[in-house]
């Protein structure tokens, strides 16, 4: 006799109720992305010199520059032209290559550079 899914000794038999509820799934992708955050980086004094430095070259001379940001564990860039600085809020106002208009929190700036 030919083994099926309905033979006794068959593991065929309990393939139908392996399955994974939607909260399963989800619970998994969530951990994954979990395992994949890194810790905020700490700027020191030196290098708060260096990002201020270059973000007010790019100002005065009307550069493109780089901003790497850390947001909720993971790096992010954005390319474009320093529009202004706002002080008080702490916040700098960038204008990427496509013209859409970045508000990036001083707190989240890990560097910044010239782009080539």
């Amino acid at each position: 006799m030919k083994p099926n899914k309905l033979t006794p000794g068959s593991n065929m038999r309990w393939e139908s109720s392996r399955m994974m509820l939607p909260e399963h799934v989800q619970a998994l992708k969530d951990a994954n992305v979990d395992s994949k955050r890194v810790k905020r980086p700490q700027l020191d004094e030196q290098e708060w010199e260096q990002v201020n430095e270059t973000i007010h070259i790019a100002i005065e001379y009307n550069l493109p520059v780089v901003f790497t940001l850390w947001i909720d564990g993971f790096f992010d860039e954005i390319r474009g032209m320093v529009h202004y600085v706002n002080q008080m809020n702490k916040l700098v106002h960038v204008v990427d290559t496509s013209l859409e208009s970045h508000r990036i929190d001083f707190d989240s700036i890990v560097s910044v550079k010239f782009a080539e």
